[in-house]
Parts: structure tokens; sequence; C-alpha cells
């Protein structure tokens, strides 16, 4: 039985409960520092279980999940912008009293 994982687990325990007693009497910046407290103890409890490729992978791919969102956005509102700068140009462009040649052939089929 390994003795330094079984601390750190009930070290998690009781600083989430204290972290959650902070939360619950407006107390944030040290629900806080017990938050930062207990993402340490997480990433020293993975040591001790060897899990950390584990969750080095799971970051990566959360990482470039992310990063080819806000490629994709970006990309997407890149487009959106251009055919509207095209809109814009093409209604600025024609004079007020301008009538397309099709409005008119319909109007005359009439």
């Amino acid at each position: 039985m390994e003795y330094l994982g079984v601390a750190l687990i009930i070290g998690l325990f009781i600083s989430n409960a204290f972290g959650l007693d902070c939360l619950y009497n407006g107390r944030y910046k040290t629900a806080g520092v017990l938050d930062i407290l207990n993402l340490c103890m997480v990433v020293a409890l993975a040591y001790t279980f060897k899990q950390v490729r584990s969750i080095v992978i799971v970051l990566i791919i959360a990482a470039a999940a992310c990063a080819l969102f806000f490629i994709i956005r970006y990309f997407i509102g890149r487009k959106k912008k251009k055919e509207d700068k095209k809109d814009t140009q093409e209604t600025e462009a024609k004079p007020a009293g301008y009538i397309d040649a099709d409005i008119e052939e319909k109007e005359n089929e009439l």
C-alpha cells in the first residue's frame, strides 16, 4: 500500500472541503489558493501512480482541439468579412437611380 498516494487523496478531500467552505463564506482568494493546491496535489498523485504520460497525451489532444477550433473560427470570420465587404462595395458602386437589367426585363414582360 502506498502511503504517499493515500495521504494525497486524503489531502485532496480535505482541501476540497475547505475550498467549498471558503466559496460558501465568500473568501474567494482563499478558495482560489486551495484550488491551486488541489491541482498541485492531483499532479503529485498522478506522478505516484505513473499516469503522467496519459495526462500529457490528453492535454496535448485538448490543446490541439482548441487550436483547431480557433483556427477554423478565424478563417470563417475572415471569409464572412470578405463577403460582407464585397456586398457593401457592390451596393455602394450602384448609383441612386440604378435599376438592374433583370428587373427591367421582368417588368417589360408583364
